[in-house]
């Protein structure tokens, strides 16, 4: 990369410009003075021109230098990586959550158990300690698939039944897997979940609770299916 010119103050920098600039048409000016209207005078005319436009440019280049400002980056597509574990996807923030959800497709109804994290919004009071004490007791879902339901395991207990079904999402109106507890449990009769596939294996949920005059999210959970011991 080039060497950057770095000036002390814009004073500096106006006459280190001023006296280049200055330079450079007096190297011009003996051309100038030269040109006639005959054949070769139109051929040392235009020379000047190229000279005086070189002259421009080069000022153009020189204005373009920052008083010791960082050089711009270049601006390439960049995609983050792939997500891969269940780890890796509920380290992502609230905000990037919550579009990763509501581009991805509803996926397939997974099989088995599947591994679980809770994240809440950062905005509520102790998040951070009420997810660590979830996910002390709170380990994943079971599914059924062939049955269509689901029942969640907790520490040393599955416990808390759940219908699992397609549906429309109550977040943004998309197709969805949803995990409706209403009838299912009394604990979370007010519960009704709902999730996507964002990939192979790995889901990203929305626990939703009904309230009025609309549904309110409570928070966010992740599961990779048949990822760990229970």
């Amino acid at each position: 990369m080039a060497n950057r010119l770095v000036y002390e103050s814009p004073a500096a920098y106006r006459r280190q410009a001023g006296f280049l600039l200055k330079e450079s048409v007096d190297k011009v000016r003996p051309l100038m003075g030269v040109v006639t209207w005959d054949h070769q005078g139109r051929r040392e005319k235009k020379m000047v021109r190229v000279s005086l436009t070189g002259v421009c440019l080069g000022f153009s280049l020189l204005a373009g230098q920052s008083f010791g400002g960082p050089e711009p980056m270049p601006i390439s597509p960049s995609a983050g990586p792939a997500l891969q574990c269940l780890e890796q996807l509920a380290a992502l923030p609230w905000c990037e959550l919550e579009q990763l959800y509501r581009k991805s497709p509803a996926g397939s109804i997974p099989d088995g158990f599947a591994c679980g994290k809770v994240v809440y919004c950062p905005a509520e009071p102790f998040a951070g300690p009420r997810a660590h004490f979830a996910g002390m007791i709170w380990k994943g879902k079971h599914f059924c698939s062939a049955q269509g339901t689901l029942v969640n395991q907790w520490l040393g207990i599955a416990a808390i039944r759940a219908r699992v079904s397609y549906g429309p999402s109550w977040l943004d109106g998309a197709e969805a897997i949803i995990l409706d507890y209403c009838g299912e449990s009394r604990v979370w009769a007010d519960v009704r979940d709902e999730m996507r596939e964002v990939a192979p294996g790995l889901y990203l949920g929305a626990m939703v609770l009904r309230r009025c005059p609309q549904p309110k999210l409570k928070l966010f959970f992740c599961l990779q299916a048949n990822s760990c011991a229970h």
